[in-house]
């Protein structure tokens, strides 16, 4: 699972129309929320892979840090928990020069239970963060703080936005029916990896930079 946009000052809708870093607005392609179907619906798919696909992609920034927000394994009712898997490995891609396909930047996350012990306690691994000395390691749902980034790995709210009553209302009138008070996601959570790193770590001068997040499970990538 692939995803990709440009770093924004805001993100938002159903489709995010980002915008270029110091640059004007340019529209990138992007998958909805639920995109694959055949991989988050159990009616489509008897063995989705939540795990595995990522829902979005979020990136905000001040004038001091990037903040990078990557949700997967949703959206999910309430009183189910996290989901996270070993055999999945996550990565965001960040590119600050040309060509904008490649990364310069490679931060990769990986979950894993405590051994020797049943069933025990999630904790997630991340490597490649810029300026931090080798890996970050913690427990999940709690903040992580090392060498002036910070991450958080849990259970959340879902933040995206989206009125599906008032899509299909549109679809079938012919004319606009989207209402700001109803939200499908309103009512669900959804998996979240946080991470914050000081903005000039991540910077190459006024360059646009590119965010894409990635999904790899052993014996082989979805990427789509």
């Amino acid at each position: 699972m692939n995803k990709r946009l440009l770093l924004a000052s805001l993100v938002a809708g159903a489709l995010a129309i980002p915008m270029a870093y110091f640059a004007g607005e340019r529209p990138l392609p992007a998958a909805d929320h639920l995109d694959p179907p055949g991989r988050t619906n159990p009616n489509n798919d008897s063995t989705p892979d939540f795990a595995a696909d990522i829902a979005d992609i979020y990136v905000f920034h001040d004038a001091n840090k990037v903040t990078m927000i990557v949700t997967f394994g949703g959206p999910a009712a309430v009183g189910l928990p996290a989901r996270y898997d070993p055999n999945v490995l996550y990565r965001v891609a960040i590119s600050n020069q040309a060509p904008r396909t490649t990364a310069d930047h490679v931060i990769t996350f990986q979950f894993a239970q405590e051994t020797g012990v049943a069933n025990g306690p999630w904790g997630i691994r991340l490597r490649g963060i810029p300026g931090v000395n080798g890996d970050m390691i913690g427990s999940v749902e709690r903040t992580l703080v090392k060498d002036g980034v910070k991450v958080f790995a849990g259970l959340t709210d879902d933040p995206f936005f989206f009125d599906s009553q008032g899509f299909n209302e549109s679809r079938a009138m012919g004319t606009l029916r989207f209402r700001n008070d109803r939200n499908f996601f309103g009512a669900q959570n959804i998996t979240s990896v946080v991470i914050e790193v000081p903005r000039d770590r991540l910077e190459n001068g006024t360059n646009v930079l590119d965010f894409w997040s990635i999904t790899d499970r052993l014996g082989g990538q979805f990427n789509g």
